[in-house]
């Protein structure tokens, strides 16, 4: 469904070179949760929007359903972005003077859909999430799972086939954050699931697969490791993927 090939990534601040991601190679398949940990400012988050097609790598290869993307113009991105991928971050980025529907709407208004379908399958998602009587709400009404929830409903609205949750539960306390989990580990019996976390008990109680990164000296280095529920066999990496030097 997914692959990267090689990729690298760095950045440049005047004569002061980071690398984030360095001959990196992973594959990916439908309907799994893929959990990524690592150190804070490793590059995680690097590898998560180059996936999203928020940011490029500097060489290597994206290929998405078999097809590079070495060639993507603008409009392939943004098409991408708005119908492959669906984003849930930290901070929950909600719009705090709008409703829950209007948030939700706000990732087909992008996507150009009409308002009669914006409205019924925003407050579908809400209802999937548990908040379609609260809709008429602004986040700041709510609690913190509650906007995370609202989050996910908003990814989801565009049906993506691709969804990556950048420290979903970073900022919820732990039984929120179970909670959390316990909705995306759902969302992935029908999406890949690309996750980042801190938190190495809740990805190994509900991710399908687990990317560790090790630190080794200057660098750090990638492993993957099978998640409790799934069968060796449920997952390919190819062989060269301890490319990370951070991630």
């Amino acid at each position: 469904m997914l692959r990267i090939k090689n990729i690298h990534k760095e950045y440049r601040t005047g004569t002061l070179v980071q690398k984030a991601l360095d001959g990196v190679s992973l594959s990916f398949r439908e309907n799994e949760f893929v959990a990524v940990l690592g150190p804070s400012g490793s590059g995680k988050t690097t590898l998560l929007n180059i996936i999203g097609g928020l940011d490029h790598c500097d060489s290597g290869e994206l290929i998405i359903d078999g097809v590079p993307t070495e060639k993507y113009k603008s409009r392939d991105w943004d098409a991408y972005r708005n119908h492959s991928v669906g984003f849930i971050f930290q901070s929950y980025n909600l719009i705090p003077h709008q409703t829950l529907r209007s948030n939700v709407e706000l990732a087909m208004t992008l996507a150009g859909t009409g308002r009669s379908e914006r409205r019924a399958r925003a407050e579908e998602e809400l209802e999937k999430v548990g908040l379609k009587d609260q809709m008429h709400k602004k986040p700041l009404q709510l609690s913190g799972g509650q906007m995370q929830r609202v989050a996910i409903a908003r990814a989801l609205v565009n049906q993506p086939t691709i969804v990556l949750a950048d420290e979903p539960t970073g900022a919820l306390d732990s039984e929120t954050g179970e909670q959390v989990m316990q909705l995306l580990s759902e969302v992935a019996k029908d999406h890949l699931v690309i996750m980042v976390t801190h938190n190495p008990e809740l990805a190994e109680r509900y991710a399908t697969r687990i990317i560790r990164g090790h630190q080794r000296a200057d660098r750090f280095r990638l492993s993957c490791a099978e998640g409790r529920r799934a069968p060796e066999k449920a997952f390919h990496v190819l062989p060269d993927c301890a490319g990370f030097v951070g991630f």
